[in-house]
């Protein structure tokens, strides 16, 4: 039977329990006795959850406190379960309010739809000018967001963010915060996106000398002039721009995350990278995970550009790590993309279509940020010979593209991998006039990875003299943009060309360089290409070799010489935002491959791992 409760509420409205009650129910009885004796807020508040509400002021402080510390130690369910049992005691509403504030802030990762609850609850308890309203509404929005309900999330931030300007002139920093977040709001919003125009204009003419709006602005202009007839040359430079100044904070982590892209695919991913090691290195252990996983993300891609696919994995991982706790976040589907696209050239197919297969990613929803991961599952269904399948997927990102004004060869290279689909097909019209499309944007917009990509496929499908001048130009490209999967793939398609050109000896060759970079990326499906494509050409290739410096891959390169430098597994693991069994099966392998006992013989096995190159 539950206890019955008397509670009196006094006259200036403090609320109390009267004496009998407090007597007659034990978890109450055992949570004052464990409170008078100062005892943790959350051992004292387990008892509170099974107890009848008191009104008695201590008792809150103690759930709160206790959700502050279940917050601290990443455990935002019990956080939840303690303000829940705190609106269960009869609360003025200024402590409701910021009961509620808190109880929405713990439940918006996993639970957004409860947080918009709650949330909104509490704006309407709060005062206009009360300073925890500022704290919650972009908490609100990002969970509105998540909850399919953009257009509700850009009119709370306009208008909140009027408000505040009328209300409070000397927070116009804060107004400006909300407006830039109103923008990136739009962005993601197709039937919004008319608005982002005025909006960059508002900013622009409103609030010219704060650098929360400048750089959000050069951000989004990076990003939009992405889909114009804009050169790498002029993006790349509006990037810069968004990237200058102090580290991003709140949500400027957003914006710099749009440019740190825009980087990436105008080729000057070495600019983004130190950017990106800049902010890693001022990360404290509690910082926002917004930029954790900006930075996992980030390097994810950067390691799959750059045919680094451990590496790729190791971080893709990690940020979906990261991810796991933000249920609806639209940033799963480019993590997973890069993630799957790694999988799929590494031959572990099982483990990229079962990615694909989650909840989170099988709904392809049709938001911009989904079309990588469309890309991803094409990839996967060239890989397996489905031609059929990766040719539909692919003409669905065409028009995604063209609807999001993104149409770009170095965002999305569709024309490229749909005249491969085509031409495996027998549709040889179909796929000359896809891959001479694609060549033609990829010459004007200038980045030099997109146009090796461009010219590999254009030159496979051409064949022939012209086809070998178009390749013989990828390969060279390519390796001046240090894609060495890239190019690895236009070396095999080369050596192709040349080998029905009667040049067998240099089509060996060029297998060969194949072979090893892709051995070198760790890329199990083209090794397994280049290997055949050899057979076919009357070459016996030596087996692959699995002990010595030539075996270790990328990732265990990278590992094998942090931990001769010193540092511990964990730092490791914070080093590359990978996991700590990630770090210590990569020295395993490591030790095993150079053929050392344990990590006081790797100085050494380093010396010699340079050396060796």
């Amino acid at each position: 039977m539950r206890t019955q409760v008397r509670i009196r509420r006094q006259g200036d409205g403090a609320i109390t329990v009267s004496e009998p009650c407090e007597r007659s129910c034990p978890h109450y009885r055992a949570a004052r006795r464990l409170h008078d004796q100062d005892a943790p807020p959350e051992e004292i508040a387990g008892q509170l959850l099974a107890a009848e509400p008191t009104g008695i002021p201590w008792v809150l402080s103690v759930l709160r406190a206790a959700a502050r510390a279940a917050g601290e130690r990443d455990d935002p369910g019990a956080a939840v379960d303690y303000l829940r049992r705190a609106l269960r005691e009869a609360l003025p509403d200024d402590d409701r309010a910021l009961v509620l504030g808190e109880l929405g802030r713990a439940e918006a990762g996993d639970h957004p739809a409860a947080a918009v609850r709650h949330l909104t609850e509490a704006l309407a308890l709060l005062g206009e000018r009360a300073p925890q309203r500022w704290e919650l509404v972009p908490v609100l929005a990002d969970a509105l967001t998540r909850c399919r309900r953009g257009c509700q999330a850009a009119e709370l931030l306009d208008r909140e963010a009027r408000a505040l300007a009328g209300a409070a002139p000397s927070h116009g920093d804060l107004a400006v915060r909300l407006d830039v977040r109103r923008l990136l709001t739009d962005l993601d919003d197709r039937a919004r996106r008319p608005q982002v125009d005025r909006t960059l204009a508002a900013l622009e003419s409103g609030s010219p000398d704060s650098p929360v709006a400048v750089r959000a602005v050069a951000a989004v202009r990076a990003t939009l002039a992405l889909g114009t007839d804009a050169d790498a040359d002029r993006v790349a430079a509006r990037a810069r721009r968004a990237l200058a100044g102090e580290l991003p904070r709140g949500v400027t982590v957003a914006a710099a995350g749009l440019a740190v892209q825009a980087l990436t695919w105008c080729d000057r991913q070495d600019e983004a990278a130190a950017f990106l090691d800049r902010m890693a290195a001022d990360l404290p252990p509690d910082a926002e995970p917004a930029a954790r996983i900006l930075v996992s993300m980030s390097r994810s891609a950067f390691a799959y550009r750059s045919g680094d696919l451990p590496a790729a994995i190791d971080a893709g991982r990690a940020a979906l790590g990261l991810l796991a706790t933000f249920r609806g976040d639209a940033r799963v589907a480019p993590a997973t993309a890069t993630l799957v696209c790694a999988l799929v050239e590494t031959a572990d197919t099982d483990e990229a279509a079962r990615l694909l297969a989650l909840p989170d990613c099988s709904r392809l929803e049709p938001d911009r940020q989904w079309t990588p991961l469309l890309e991803a599952r094409a990839r996967l269904a060239l890989a397996r010979g489905r031609y059929d399948e990766a040719l539909g997927d692919l003409l669905e990102c065409g028009r995604r593209q063209t609807a999001w004004r993104q149409d770009n060869p170095a965002v999305l290279p569709w024309r490229s991998l749909a005249a491969l689909a085509h031409r495996a097909l027998g549709d040889h019209g179909p796929a000359e006039r896809l891959a001479q499309e694609e060549l033609d944007r990829a010459r004007a917009f200038g980045a030099p990875r997109a146009l090796g990509v461009a010219l590999r496929a254009a030159g496979g499908v051409a064949g022939g003299p012209r086809g070998r001048r178009l390749l013989e130009e990828s390969v060279e490209l390519l390796e001046r943009a240090r894609a060495p999967l890239e190019q690895a793939r236009a070396l095999l398609e080369l050596a192709t060309v040349r080998h029905e050109a009667g040049h067998t000896r240099l089509a060996r060759e060029l297998a060969q360089r194949c072979l090893r970079l892709a051995q070198q990326c760790a890329a199990a499906g083209l090794s397994t290409q280049a290997l055949g494509r050899l057979r076919d050409f009357g070459a016996r290739p030596r087996t692959p070799c699995t002990v010595g410096v030539r075996a270790l891959t990328a990732g265990e390169r990278r590992v094998a010489v942090l931990a001769a430098s010193g540092l511990t597994n964990r730092e490791i693991a914070q080093e590359l935002f990978v996991t700590r069994r990630t770090v210590e099966n990569h020295l395993t392998n490591g030790f095993r491959k150079l053929g050392i006992a344990g990590r006081r013989q790797l100085p050494e096995a380093v010396r010699s791992l340079e050396a060796g190159g």
